[in-house]
């Protein structure tokens, strides 16, 4: 089973969800259940955790999983997870910031063509 998580931008800001088990802050994501695409997993993921619509404008692979660029939509629930904007990355990271940098450039780029 493959992973996928998402990068969605709000104007200038992105959104991220603390998880309380890893104790930071990431991008919402998770597992791709079997014969589901990148972008319905990723929708599916990103509205379960935060609770939140996105709209996709961009996928890659990035060491193992799909990332997807995305633009923040309305809310339609709550999510699983806490979640708030940051116009940069917080302090409190779930995993390594250096596995942050690289996407969060990458993501930033691909909204701001769109």
């Amino acid at each position: 089973m493959s992973t996928v998580y998402t990068v969605a931008f709000l104007g200038n800001e992105f959104l991220m969800v603390f998880n309380p088990k890893r104790n930071g802050w990431e991008m919402p994501g998770g597992k791709m259940n079997d014969n589901e695409s990148v972008t319905d997993a990723a929708e599916r993921e990103y509205t379960e955790e935060s609770g939140y619509a996105i709209d996709i404008v961009s996928v890659k692979e990035a060491d193992g999983c799909h990332v997807c660029a995305a633009i923040l939509k309305d809310k339609k629930a709550d999510g699983e997870m806490r979640s708030e904007m940051f116009a940069e990355l917080p302090g409190n990271l779930a995993f390594e910031r250096s596995e942050y940098d690289g996407v969060l450039e990458w993501a930033r780029s691909v909204r701001e063509r769109k």
